[in-house]
């Protein structure tokens, strides 16, 4: 599922039901002033989130469908995960692949930064087994420098630990 947003304008080309006019003249028409075109989707489980705005896409991967706490190791649901988002990389024809890690504040910053790497090198191994040879990929650790949510309390947590996918549609 997808949601697309497109904001409009209604532009009178005159006053409406006036005497002796042309309908059409009168009806208003629709000029596109704002698009925003951001897809958020749900695949399967609420810890694979997708964004597309233009022709980026991130996917956003829960680092709790993916690792055990506090663990740089893959669960064995992971590849099938991980190759869904191959597809969708292999489909969008993207020559480059970003993959980052992100981990809430919980332990020390420099633990997080390790693991968050350690992380998203592991994500990057199973996506080079899926990807054509020429799709370039850079893997690289965040931490906990880049929250989307809260780290106050678990819920916000939950959602910082994170790998994401970013590439770009030809």
């Amino acid at each position: 599922m997808g949601l697309g947003l497109i904001l409009l304008t209604s532009v009178v080309g005159g006053p409406a039901h006036a005497a002796n006019t042309d309908p059409a003249a009168t009806a208003p028409s629709h000029r596109v002033i704002s698009v925003v075109h951001k897809i958020s989707e749900v695949t399967g489980s609420s810890g694979v989130r997708r964004e597309e705005t233009g022709d980026r896409v991130e996917v956003a991967l829960s680092a709790g469908i993916l690792f055990g706490k506090d663990s740089a190791r893959l669960s064995a649901s992971s590849e099938r995960r991980i190759t869904e988002a191959a597809r969708s990389i292999r489909e969008a024809g993207s020559p480059a692949v970003a993959v980052a890690g992100h981990t809430d504040n919980l332990g020390s910053a420099a633990h997080g930064l390790t693991l968050s790497k350690q992380r998203a090198d592991a994500v990057t191994r199973v996506l080079q087994r899926h990807l054509p040879k020429n799709v370039r990929l850079s893997a690289r650790g965040y931490g906990e420098a880049r929250p989307v949510a809260d780290n106050d309390h678990e819920a916000g947590r939950k959602q910082n630990r994170r790998v994401t996918l970013t590439f770009h549609r030809r």
